[in-house]
Parts: structure tokens; sequence; C-alpha cells
């Protein structure tokens, strides 16, 4: 049996708003578990707390009560220079907003965990991946002259290289053409492969398919756990939520 990686324990979230109401719990109370080689995939409509939800359990947003822990760590607990060397070591992240360096070029923003960790710079390796998801800029180029769909391939890359042991993608594919999402998700699967355990959140729900785990999410609660799903299991547990 697979070593478990991640647990979350009854955690939830609340955030002050301007509003009347000055305080909103966004998380009620989730638990869940992800194992070494576990690819699993988190989906829920727009505003459900998916994100919210990635960022408690990856240790960047502190939850409000509850417990998280990373590799037998809790990263809320640790000193901000042991979070930094955590963070650039065992924990890879993919942001929906990129969280690119504009003052760097691309290829500069993919191997900065490996300088930052002072690791060698495989320029060939970083060469060769960056065909294989399809990147068709040139990597001298400032991130900030990148299109969307090519920045996302830079932030996908710096993860990629960084040989952690937990990947946490928020919307990975999102920004990409059909093509390059597909091999992104292939790319990701094959981490798995190797023991690395991914956490997607997602809204393909075909893509979530492809997944060991789906968890839906709605209204901030945990509702299902599907093992091994399929597009249509996923649609129909989506869709009940609706009724």
């Amino acid at each position: 049996m697979n070593q478990q990686v991640i647990s979350i324990q009854n955690i939830t979230k609340t955030v002050t708003t301007g509003g009347k109401e000055k305080n909103l719990e966004i998380l009620h109370g989730v638990s869940l578990t992800a194992n070494q080689g576990e690819f699993l995939s988190i989906v829920g409509p727009s505003g459900s707390g998916k994100s919210t939800l990635l960022h408690c359990m990856s240790g960047l947003s502190k939850p409000t009560s509850g417990s998280v822990t990373i590799l037998g760590v809790d990263p809320y607990k640790l000193r901000p220079a042991k979070s930094a060397i955590f963070r650039r070591t065992q924990v890879g992240f993919i942001f929906q907003s990129y969280n690119l360096i504009p003052a760097l070029p691309a290829f500069d923003n993919i191997v900065l965990p490996l300088r930052l960790s002072r690791k060698k710079v495989d320029e060939q390796k970083i060469d060769q991946l960056l065909k294989d998801i399809n990147f068709n800029a040139d990597p001298a180029n400032f991130v900030t002259a990148l299109s969307g769909g090519e920045r996302q391939k830079v932030a996908i890359a710096r993860v990629l290289v960084s040989n952690c042991r937990v990947i946490f993608a928020d919307e990975p594919t999102g920004a990409l053409d059909s093509v390059s999402g597909k091999i992104i998700f292939g790319l990701l699967r094959d981490l798995t492969k190797q023991g690395v355990c991914v956490v997607m959140v997602t809204h393909d729900i075909e893509m979530a398919a492809h997944t060991d785990r789906a968890i839906t999410l709605r209204d901030g609660q945990l509702r299902q756990i599907l093992d091994k799903p399929n597009a249509q299991e996923l649609f129909e547990a989506l869709n009940a939520e609706k009724k």
C-alpha cells in the first residue's frame, strides 16, 4: 500500500468581507487524504471553494481551524526559512495566475528552483522538456512578452524540473489548447508513476475522469469521493447537486 503523503482533517476557512456579513466561511469541515503516486482531482462549480481548499491543503493559506499534514510535516508550524526550503524541495505549485517573475526570461523562471537549491542546471534537459510540452516561444524572452498559454507552460516546466514529491495544480491546463493540455496531463500522470502525488483542481470532467480519485466540492463542503471515476459518474455527481 502506498504511503500517505497528505492528510487534512476537518479544515475550515473563514475570511473577512466588507459586506454586512463580516465573516464568510468558505470551507466547512473538509477532511481527505492522498497517497504517494496518487492523482487526485477536485471538481465542482465556480465558487465552490476548490482553489481555497487547494491553497489550504498545500501550505499556502492557513485554515481557520483543522489540521494539515504534508509528508508528515505541518507546513504552518515551520519557521519561514524551513518553510521556504520545504516548499522549494518537496512541494510544487502550478497556479492559475502563473506566479512568474516578470524581470526574468522564461528560461530563468524555469530553473529558478534549481538555482535556489544550488542544483545543476542541465540546459539540454530543459530544452527537451520545452519541446515535449510544445513551448514555441524563445526561452530567452521575458515572460511579459509571452502569451497566457506559453506563460502557463513556463510555470508547469518550473515544477516539472524541481523533482518535488507533491504537486498542487490549480487548473494547470486552463490556458492551454487541447493538444498541449493533453501533453501536460500526460506528463503529470507519468510523474505519479514515479511516486509523485498530484492534486489538481479542474473544471474539465474528461480530464478528471482519468485521475485515480475525484472529489466533488459544493458550497465549501466535500460531497462525494469517486474512486477511478468516469466522465458519466462525474457528470451525474455534479448535476445531482443542482437538484
